[in-house]
């Protein structure tokens, strides 16, 4: 495997199958991160409870507690070590319309087994980042006042879980669309502060009305999608109607 972009992660790999389980914890350490495996949700969720990890990993049909579950309880638990680290979703034939759903839900990002390696690299290039810096300067001048300010954020922020989640198939079939698209969020960034991505936005923008389609720009623009999601979401961003997420009796809070 290509180890020439490496990241210095402790991550969570929550996977039943061993296939993938093999896979994702040779890629992962591939790529820089320090892996920790358990084939079991409410194993995987006692370990995110005691240790704080960089990233969360998690399938969404884990036996005795699923990975939505282990969102929920992470999310309700202010106690947990791992209480707000990034946490991806994996899948087995992700939809758009699920990917939206696990996006809305609190998901970093979600992505769709088998996953090639480009595909995991991107995704946790978003998360090393730690989020990029929101030029809160440029958001009040755009929007006017804080209220303003905060209102749009969580406008982008449900835009942006749209958008992640048709992406691969817009450029793959509707690149037309997705430059239309592009244009759209370019404006929208730019009253919200989120100028890398504007910036990405505009390069992908112009990366697709050329006869021959160049990698960086897209792998740019994944990236920072991601990592802007992320930074929006810590600036306490919300998107409208987001549904709520309970935990199930198995996987409650740990209460000390």
């Amino acid at each position: 495997m290509n180890t020439a972009q490496r990241h210095s992660l402790d991550v969570l790999l929550a996977e039943d199958d061993a296939i993938s389980a093999l896979y994702l914890t040779d890629a992962l350490t591939a790529l820089g991160c320090r892996v920790q495996h358990h084939a079991n949700g409410a194993a995987a969720l006692a370990a995110a409870h005691a240790q704080r990890f960089d990233l969360l990993l998690l399938d969404q049909q884990l036996p005795e507690c699923s990975g939505m579950q282990i969102l929920a309880a992470l999310q309700a638990d202010h106690a947990a070590a791992s209480h707000g680290s990034p946490m991806i979703a994996t899948c087995a034939g992700l939809d758009p319309a699920q990917h939206a759903r696990l996006l809305a839900a609190g998901f970093d990002d979600a992505l769709t087994k088998p996953l090639g390696l480009e595909r995991l690299r991107a995704a946790l290039a978003a998360v090393h980042t730690e989020g990029v810096r929101l030029d809160e300067a440029q958001g009040l001048a755009a929007s006017g006042c804080v209220a303003t300010l905060t209102a749009l954020r969580g406008l982008l922020l449900a835009e942006l879980a749209d958008c992640a989640a048709q992406f691969d198939t817009q450029l793959e079939h509707h690149p037309q669309a997705l430059r239309a698209r592009l244009h759209r969020l370019r404006a929208s960034c730019g009253f919200c502060g989120a100028t890398q991505l504007q910036q990405a936005a505009a390069a992908l923008h112009d990366a697709l009305g050329a006869a021959h389609l160049d990698d960086a720009p897209v792998s740019r623009f994944r990236t920072l999608l991601a990592a802007t999601r992320l930074s929006l979401r810590r600036a306490g961003a919300r998107a409208p109607d987001l549904p709520a997420t309970t935990p199930s009796a198995a996987c409650r809070p740990i209460v000390r």
